[in-house]
Formats: C-alpha cells, sequence, structure tokens
C-alpha cells in the first residue's frame, strides 16, 4: 500500500474514518475504484473479501451521499445486494462505521437489526430479502441512486437471478451501478453487458489467466477468533531462538498481537523490541533470511509477492478471504499449499480413493466462494475439519444406489424403484403438481415417466421419482426460481406415512402407493 486517503478525493471526515476501521493507507483497489465510484461511474470491481472491498465502494458511496439529506420517501439512496444475510449484517456494520463521520444511516435487512431498514439511506440486504420488502411496500426504490451487487458470482450461485433482474430493472435507469465479484462468469458477464453499461473495470485485464506457479507458500485457514491461537501453535513447533516476521494489517493489530504472544510466554514484540519474534505492521519485501507469517492477508498480489519474494512462509487466512488469497496468489504466480496435520494411515479403499478424487478437483476447479458463505456461521461454531467431515457425510449418504442387475433374457424388467425427493415449495406459494412436473422433466431432462406421486403440503412438496434420476433431479432443481422461490431439494429422510396426493396426470407411470 502506498498514498493516502485524502489524495482520493474523499472529505476529511471520511478519511479519519478509514483510518480509524484500521487502514493506514488505501489499498490497491480502493485507490483504483474511489475516484471511479466518486464519480457517479458504473464499474466493475473483480475482487472479494479481503482486498478492501466494502471499504472500496462504501467510502466512495459515502462521499457521494453525505451532501444533503433527503425526503424520507426518498429513501434508501443506496441499495446493496449480497449473498446471505450473515454478510448482509457483517457488511451492514462495516458500513454503519464508516457512515458515522458523515451522518449518512445504514441498515441491514438482516437478523438483530430494526424492522426499519427502508427508512435508511443505504440499505443492505439479499435479493430474496430485498424483493419480498418491495412487495410488501417496506422498501421504496423509486430514490435509489446506488445499486450494488457484492459478491454477484455467489449471488447467481444462490439462484438469486430472477430476484436481482427484478430490482435491477424496478430501480431509475440512470442510477450508478457497482458489481464486484470474485469470479467472471458467463451469467455474471451476461449480466454486465446488459444492465452496467460503460462500466470501468477494476483491476484491468482481468480477462489474462493467472501466472504460472514460479514458487509456493502455505496456508492456514482459521477463522478471525481463532487466529491467535492458530499463530500460536504454528510458532510453537519453532525453536525458542528462531527469528520469525509476523505481519499484521496495520500498527495498532501488530502491538495487540505481540502483547498476546508475550503473554504465552513466546518471545514476541513490535520491530526495535530485538526479540527473536517481531510482530509487525505491513512489511518490507521478504527474502531475508527470517521466515514470514502473514496474520493477515495481503491486500493485492503485489505485496503477497514482496512479502513472500523468496517463497516459503504462510498465510492465515479467514474463510471468507480465501477466494481472495488465490486470486492475488495467481496473479502473483504464486502456488498455493494448505498446511494440514500430518495424515493419519487409513484402509485403502477404491470408493474412499475415488471420493478424495473428486473432493480434490472440486478445490481446484470449483467456484468455492458462495459455499464458503454459506458455511462461515459453522466454521464460527466448529472447526473447518468437523465441519468439512459433516459435509462429507451428507454427501456420502445421497450417493445413489447401486444400479439392480440386468434381469434374464426374455423376461421383461421390473419397473425402476422409486425414491421420494423433498422440495422446499408448498400450498402458500401457489405451486400445483404441473409446476413440478414441467420444473423437473424441463431443467433435468427427464421423461415424465420418471415422476411419480406428488403430495403437496403447505410449506414443502413430496415427489416420487425413479432412483436412477433422483441424483439428477436433486442437481438440476437445486437453487432453480420457481414461483419466486429458490428451490431446496434433497433426498425425503421422514418416514413414509402413506396417505393420498395429487399424482403426476396420466403422463407419469402408474405404480401402488407404497
Amino acid at each position: 500500500m502506498d498514498g493516502r486517503f485524502d489524495e482520493l478525493g474523499l472529505r476529511a471526515e471520511l478519511v479519519t474514518a478509514a483510518e480509524t476501521a484500521g487502514y493506514d493507507a488505501p489499498t490497491a483497489l480502493q485507490r483504483a475504484a474511489i475516484p471511479v465510484l466518486r464519480r457517479g461511474g458504473n464499474a466493475v470491481l473483480h475482487a472479494s473479501a479481503g482486498a478492501g472491498l466494502v471499504a472500496a465502494y462504501g467510502l466512495a458511496l459515502l462521499d457521494r451521499l453525505a451532501d444533503g439529506a433527503p425526503e424520507a420517501d426518498a429513501r434508501p439512496r443506496a441499495l446493496v445486494l449480497v449473498p446471505t444475510p450473515e454478510s448482509a449484517s457483517r457488511t451492514g456494520a462495516s458500513l454503519a462505521r464508516l457512515a458515522g463521520a458523515v451522518a449518512v444511516q445504514v441498515a441491514a435487512a438482516a437478523p438483530g437489526w430494526p424492522r426499519t431498514a427502508g427508512t435508511a439511506d443505504i440499505v443492505v440486504a439479499t435479493p430474496a430479502t430485498a424483493l419480498a420488502d418491495v412487495h410488501a411496500a417496506r422498501l421504496k426504490l423509486a430514490g435509489v441512486q446506488t445499486l450494488v451487487l457484492d459478491g454477484l458470482a455467489a449471488l447467481f450461485e444462490f439462484g438469486a437471478q430472477e430476484a436481482i433482474e427484478t430490482l435491477t430493472t424496478s430501480i431509475p435507469r440512470e442510477s450508478q451501478r457497482v458489481v464486484a465479484t470474485a469470479e467472471a462468469t458467463a451469467d455474471v458477464e451476461s449480466y454486465i453487458e446488459r444492465h452496467v453499461r460503460r462500466a470501468l473495470r477494476i483491476p484491468a485485464g482481468r480477462a489474462e489467466g493467472p501466472a504460472e506457479p514460479e514458487r509456493t507458500i502455505e496456508y492456514a485457514v482459521a477463522p478471525e477468533s481463532a487466529k491467535l491461537d492458530t499463530l500460536a501453535i504454528l510458532l510453537a513447533d519453532r525453536e525458542p531462538t528462531a527469528e520469525t516476521v509476523v505481519c499484521c494489517r496495520n500498527a495498532e493489530r501488530a502491538a495487540a498481537v505481540a502483547d498476546a504472544l508475550a503473554l504465552r510466554g513466546f518471545p514476541a514484540g513490535t520491530p526495535g523490541a530485538g526479540t527473536p519474534i517481531t510482530v509487525t505492521p505491513p512489511a518490507p519485501a521478504g527474502g531475508d533470511a527470517a521466515p514470514v507469517i502473514s496474520y493477515d492477508v495481503p491486500f493485492d498480489a503485489e505485496t503477497l509477492a514482496a512479502r513472500h519474494a523468496g517463497g516459503g512462509g504462510i498465510v492465515l487466512v479467514s474463510p471468507r478471504e480465501l477466494p481472495h488469497l488465490r486470486t492475488i496468489a495467481g496473479r502473483a504466480g504464486i502456488g498455493l499449499v494448505a498446511r494440514t496435520p500430518e495424515r493419519i494411515p487409513t484402509p485403502a479403499r477404491d470408493e474412499i480413493a475415488a471420493f478424495r478424487t473428486r473432493l480434490r478437483r472440486a478445490l481446484v476447479e470449483e467456484d468455492i466462494g458462495a459455499q464458503i458463505l454459506v458455511l462461515e456461521p459453522l466454521l464460527g461454531e466448529f472447526s473447518a475439519a468437523e465441519v468439512a467431515a459433516a459435509a462429507s457425510a451428507l454427501l456420502r449418504r445421497r450417493a445413489p444406489a447401486p444400479e439392480p442387475p440386468a434381469a434374464p433374457a426374455g423376461i421383461a424388467p421390473p419397473p425402476p424403484p422409486f425414491v421420494r425427493l423433498f422440495v422446499g415449495i408448498g400450498h402458500r406459494d401457489g405451486v400445483r403438481p404441473g409446476d413440478l412436473v414441467g420444473a423437473i422433466t424441463g431443467e433435468a431432462n427427464v421423461p415424465g415417466s420418471d415422476v411419480g406421486r406428488i403430495e403437496i403440503r403447505d410449506n414443502f412438496s413430496i415427489v416420487e421419482v425413479a432412483s436412477a434420476s433422483a441424483g439428477r433431479i436433486i442437481e438440476a432443481l437445486n437453487g432453480v426460481t420457481l414461483k419466486g422461490r429458490s428451490l431446496r431439494v434433497d433426498y425425503d429422510r421422514r418416514p413414509t406415512t402413506g396417505g393420498g396426493g395429487a399424482r403426476a396426470g396420466e403422463r407419469g407411470r402408474r405404480r401402488p402407493t407404497p
């Protein structure tokens, strides 16, 4: 980082607020984005948590809104859409800390916030919550001057396309549009092309692929509440007199970490203390004899490359910052290696080996940013290993049953066995059997004969489908929007009780009630 916030044109109150929030200087993203966004220009920020993203669009947005207060019916003046209620609460709190300096009201439509979000200057919400509030007349969009989509790829991953399209077309056409995304997927690019005209992309040249790794560093995933413990474990494995540099985000944080380590008996101090473990704010270029542990993820690729110039070292990263670390490591030509405990030998089994191969491929190839947002609340309660083990148990339980053996020649095979699926939509949503059949056959590309009995309850439905198609149907329908609801589909785990239900019409296979 270099430069100062006052060089970006921000008013003095916001410069002070940024420094109070812990920014010693603007991040690379903030230096590039704030001048553009202050002028009201559209922008696409290729970044995620860890790059100073919320402050990048938040400071610019607050600077624009600080001049004059509108009438109550002209609020909100800005709408920020985020993937989950947890991220809405966290983003709202971050913006509110900055907004206090300029008397701009910020609210989140999330648990733990008053139910008066629609009267604030800036409203942070998930697309589904925002759309529901619009329909209930709790949120008016006529006065929205800026629309921010924070994590657009993750929003689409959660099936929010329809709600986002409706909200986007409901705000004034002249409103500023800001998209922040870690992944430039086809859906993201389509949205940008249709709704974010003449947008400046920051950083430029994002279309280029990641650089070929020239060196590697380790990383350890730890939520903020467990970072100090993780650091202490890493330091305890070293010789007591081994020189180590622990690099923190700012001087205040470095002093707090040094004091906490000293209380535990580690020979740690801030620069100049003459201790083997030096805890420092953003350090100069690495490459010295002393290994570097980044207590906070660097804001940009240049800082990461300079700090770990010689390769090696460790970065502590919170779950939601992992996509950011992968992005800047790719740009810096640095390979990442997870710091994991020593493996315990287990019996070799083809099934387990294949499952691990699938997981390994998903870690490398899939966009896991959205899934990290889903798991983030759990990572504050349980260790990452426990959460991964629970997810693994659920995945393996959902694996399709082996296909039955082929029938002997000359004997017609029995009809395929049916299984029951839980679909999170019901009478209250206005869904009918034909709607479910159409969604299943259209999205999963299976014949209508694979759909059996359908029972529609108040808040959910039970659909019997051919077991051979069940896995494909679950994968195809999860996240699809039907009757304004994002579907959640899984195997029905409840005991079968029989009873009536609407059949999928005569087009489906008739079969006796189980």
